[in-house]
């Protein structure tokens, strides 16, 4: 705790209206201590229900240090959002803070991780929705080196509640590369450098076994996961810091409805950094970042789909009655008036899985044998008129 008290009397004496606001946190999970620091925006009174972002620091750092290469506090004031730097927990024989990415232990010379790092951040997030109401259709990841590895394996393992990620410096770790579990539109964002030799832009391969994906598969993956076709557009980025000995590129594949993307910053010349704080200096990274991922929701595009998750019971229809919210084994459907009608569930890729009618107003929808993700419900009555409403399936 030392450190996180000094680090508070440190940041008041830099800018006082933030001593309030920046707190240093605990949360007790699968009997271990974690840790993280959170930041409310300036003029936050809990009456609106804000997005979450969480920064991830690389290998052997905290959150302190991501906090010093990575401050959003002011972006969290301008567009309202809860801001945390978590920490990654020591491991046991090194003592060393890296994120969990190695989990079967397959691969030669690798042990998994003793703490169950996902789990975590499914409680941090359970957490910011309990004291602050959180958003739970816009919770963003990102993070650099072995944190942006962490946030490619969240947007695998946790993809049920991670809209959408950036990640700098790091490309796929091959076990989260051949386990990863899309359920829904994921928007990812990278920025890697091509003279990156700690993580290297064609990956990483060591006595013969490939350990990390190459920037050209990692995106490959996130393409064919949400369905993107087609040729990317590439566009110069201003070369606006000549003297820092690269240059950057914007490549981006867009789904052809535009309500999902996969955008890549290739910094040509770019080494093991955070573009903005050290090494590139066209961009800033966590900025680029940000104005992208607040763009979607779980169900993609903002623009494109109602993107609400209301855990209250109520749907975006006032004539479409879903609960509980979320579902887990069974969801009840109500539709005004007890002529016969028609219900299709529909999957996040658009595939409708599972067709219905009833003669009653209600209907009580078998969901056990359904992985955990978004849904959309839809209910058609005798007068032809539809009603559309999407729900979260936990397990």
């Amino acid at each position: 705790m030392t450190r996180f008290l000094f680090l508070t009397i440190l940041l008041c004496s830099i800018k006082v209206a933030d001593c309030q606001e920046l707190t240093s946190e605990q949360l007790e999970y699968d009997g271990l201590t974690r840790t993280y620091l959170k930041y409310i925006p300036a003029g936050f009174d809990g009456n609106n229900s804000l997005p979450l972002v969480m920064n991830f620091h690389g290998g052997t750092d905290n959150g302190n240090a991501q906090l010093n290469i990575a401050d959003m506090r002011a972006l969290a004031d301008q567009d309202q959002f809860i801001l945390v730097y978590p920490d990654a927990y020591p491991e046991p024989l090194e003592g060393e803070t890296n994120w969990q990415v190695v989990v079967s232990g397959d691969l030669p010379f690798t042990v998994p991780t003793a703490h169950d790092d996902i789990g975590f951040v499914d409680a941090l997030i359970d957490a910011m929705h309990t004291e602050h109401g959180i958003d739970l259709n816009r919770v963003y990841a990102m993070g650099y080196s072995n944190g942006g590895g962490f946030a490619f394996d969240l947007a695998c393992r946790l993809n049920e509640r991670i809209a959408a990620i950036g990640v700098v410096a790091r490309t796929m770790y091959i076990e989260s590369y051949e386990s990863c579990n899309v359920t829904h539109p994921t928007a990812v964002m990278t920025i890697l450098g091509t003279a990156d030799y700690i993580s290297n832009y064609d990956g990483i391969t060591y006595e013969g076994t490939l350990y990390y994906a190459s920037a050209d598969d990692t995106h490959e993956l996130w393409l064919d996961a949400n369905g993107i076709p087609g040729e990317p557009v590439q566009t110069a980025v201003p070369d606006i810091s000549s003297n820092d000995g690269s240059t950057a590129d914007l490549i981006t594949w867009e789904s052809l409805d535009e309500c999902v993307a996969v955008e890549h910053y290739r910094i040509n010349g770019g080494g093991h950094d955070w573009p903005g704080t050290f090494g590139n200096m066209d961009i800033v990274a966590h900025e680029v970042i940000w104005d992208f991922v607040k763009q979607y929701g779980l169900s993609g595009h903002l623009d494109c789909t109602t993107n609400a998750i209301l855990p209250s019971g109520e749907t975006q229809s006032d004539d479409l009655l879903l609960y509980p919210l979320p579902a887990s084994n069974h969801l009840n459907v109500t539709v005004p008036g007890d002529e016969p009608w028609h219900c299709t569930l529909i999957n996040a890729q658009g595939q409708a899985i599972r067709r219905m009618q009833s003669s009653f107003s209600q209907l009580t929808i078998d969901c056990s044998d359904l992985k955990t993700g978004m849904y959309f419900i839809q209910a058609t009555v005798p007068n032809g008129q539809s009603y559309t409403s999407q729900v979260l399936i936990e397990r």
